[in-house]
């Protein structure tokens, strides 16, 4: 389900606009949408904001960078690359995975980290979108800039 910004209030009720256009949307036409099972989620202005940035990071940057490769590489290689060259590790989140591993009659458990852009703020948000613009410019990166409004700090 798509994630609709609140643009107006008017008669105590939210005024929506539509993702990627200028028509408005009512409370009643998107709950319309909503199946059996299914739910909502409401977001604080900040929230909805390092949303639109991830879901940018995710569907537009690491999109683009895999549709123009030369080389075939995968989302997954394209996620690592672009928080190595960065600075992943000053802006993202670090998160441990621990893994099995079995050596013989002995298993050990290893942690492994991972960089993540989940409940990482606006501001580092910022920082590293405009890393990544950077260095697109730099390494020859074709990417679509994020709107302004994803870039402010």
């Amino acid at each position: 389900m798509p994630t609709y910004r609140v643009i107006d209030i008017v008669n105590c009720e939210p005024v929506f606009g539509k993702p990627r256009s200028k028509e408005v949307i009512s409370i009643k036409e998107i709950l319309a949408d909503v199946k059996f099972g299914g739910a909502l989620k409401t977001l604080t202005p900040l929230e909805y904001i390092t949303e639109q940035q991830r879901r940018w990071y995710k569907g537009v940057c690491l999109r683009d960078l895999v549709k123009n490769d030369e080389n075939g590489e995968t989302m997954d290689w394209w996620d690592t690359e672009v928080k190595t060259k960065c600075k992943g590790l000053a802006y993202l989140k670090k998160e441990g995975i621990v893994v099995e591993l079995k050596l013989g009659d002995e298993i050990t458990r290893v942690t492994i980290g991972r960089l993540t852009t989940k409940n990482v703020g606006q501001k580092n948000m910022s920082l590293f979108i405009e890393e990544i613009l950077s260095q697109s410019m730099v390494r020859g990166w074709n990417i679509g800039p994020p709107d302004p409004e994803l870039r402010a700090k």
